[in-house]
């Protein structure tokens, strides 16, 4: 246990104070704040307003995307509550962070958890857009890293229960409506 939390604090550092660049300090507390409940849950909702209207497969997406994003979202924060990991801002000197609004505990990153459910549910959607979703996903996961406030570890448990998530609904929410 003592080698990875070495390990993480290590990548930690490497992210957050070896990497430096002003370009990057901007983008990445906006990329940050894409993974937050309020966009994550906005662009389901989008989805599922318009395949009310327009188009039936952006209401199945959607619909897959929040049954992922609230069940990914219950279980982060479940085991959130039960680990109490504290984040590294708490924890690490000499660290740089953003202002970023953060609760008290660090595992699982809740914004990759949610990245990651809404960003693989419209990647199985639509496969042509597929790099771009997951991408964000990613960007979403590391921008954690950069702007302090999750260790590495905390941002891949958050991918895998957000991935997790996102294929249990496309398994459980049938195609058509």
């Amino acid at each position: 246990m003592a080698a990875i939390r070495s390990g993480d604090e290590w990548l930690f550092r490497l992210f957050n104070t070896r990497i430096r660049c002003r370009l990057l300090d901007r983008i990445s507390v906006w990329i940050t704040h894409t993974g937050s409940a309020g966009f994550t849950i906005g662009i389901t909702l989008a989805a599922i307003l318009a395949g009310l209207y327009e188009r039936r497969s952006c209401l199945v997406a959607g619909s897959r995307a929040f049954a992922a994003l609230a069940g990914s979202s219950l279980v982060s924060l479940i085991v959130k509550r039960l680990v109490n990991r504290p984040r590294p801002i708490f924890r690490l000197e000499h660290i740089r962070t953003f202002n970023v609004p953060i609760c008290a505990y660090s595992f699982p990153s809740g914004h990759t958890t949610a990245s990651f459910a809404v960003g693989v549910s419209y990647a199985l959607a639509f496969p042509a857009y597929s790099v771009l979703w997951v991408l964000w996903a990613v960007l979403v996961g590391w921008s954690r890293i950069y702007v302090g406030v999750h260790y590495p570890s905390d941002v891949l448990a958050g991918s895998l229960v957000g991935t997790f998530f996102a294929y249990i609904s496309q398994l459980l929410i049938p195609g058509f409506f």
